[in-house]
């Protein structure tokens, strides 16, 4: 009797354990990578198929998996390109101001960030053109850092030195005033 005890329990955990497959983390990291990476795959099959604009909840599905990750894991590398990403989302929905706040973010959080020059100058030409009433504070401000950048190639260096002499005049007056001058 007992023997046939041992031999039920036995069976019976045996049984269990095959029933309970683990359970997978759906906001571990690598799930939320993931999530992100099938919506980014599924964007650019749209993109691919149309030339019409996406969905806009389609981009506020991509911003939620971004933000997930980034507010899961502030830290890591990966959410360097997360806010990155969120800072490009917005500005192609033209939120501004929340574009100007992921990338402020990244910049503070992920100084050494691969892509920093691109973000600086995407910042400087967002308050540059797009907001208004222009900051020249704040335009000064992201294209000095974007100066101290090392490889910054010399003829943007040259470009951006020339936009500050004349930060004065709004984007648009200020390419006018250069069409003005080459045609001379």
């Amino acid at each position: 009797m007992r023997k046939i005890t041992i031999v039920l329990s036995c069976i019976c955990l045996l049984l269990n354990s095959c029933g309970n497959k683990p359970k997978v983390d759906e906001n571990s990291r690598e799930a939320l990578k993931n999530k992100i990476t099938e919506m980014e795959d599924s964007i650019s099959a749209l993109q691919k198929k149309s030339s019409e604009p996406i969905p806009n909840l389609t981009s506020i599905e991509l911003i939620n998996r971004l933000t997930a990750f980034y507010s899961a894991f502030p830290k890591d590398d990966y959410a360097a390109d997360c806010l990155s990403k969120l800072h490009m989302k917005f500005s192609e929905l033209n939120a501004h101001e929340k574009a100007l706040g992921y990338g402020d973010t990244l910049l503070l959080n992920f100084p050494n960030y691969k892509n920093r020059d691109f973000i600086l100058e995407s910042m400087a030409s967002t308050y540059d053109v797009l907001i208004e009433p222009r900051d020249t504070s704040k335009i000064r401000y992201y294209y000095s850092l974007l100066l101290k950048e090392k490889n910054l190639p010399k003829e943007k260096r040259d470009g951006i030195v020339n936009r500050l002499k004349y930060i004065d005049l709004d984007f648009f007056s200020y390419i006018e005033m250069k069409e003005k001058v080459v045609s001379r």
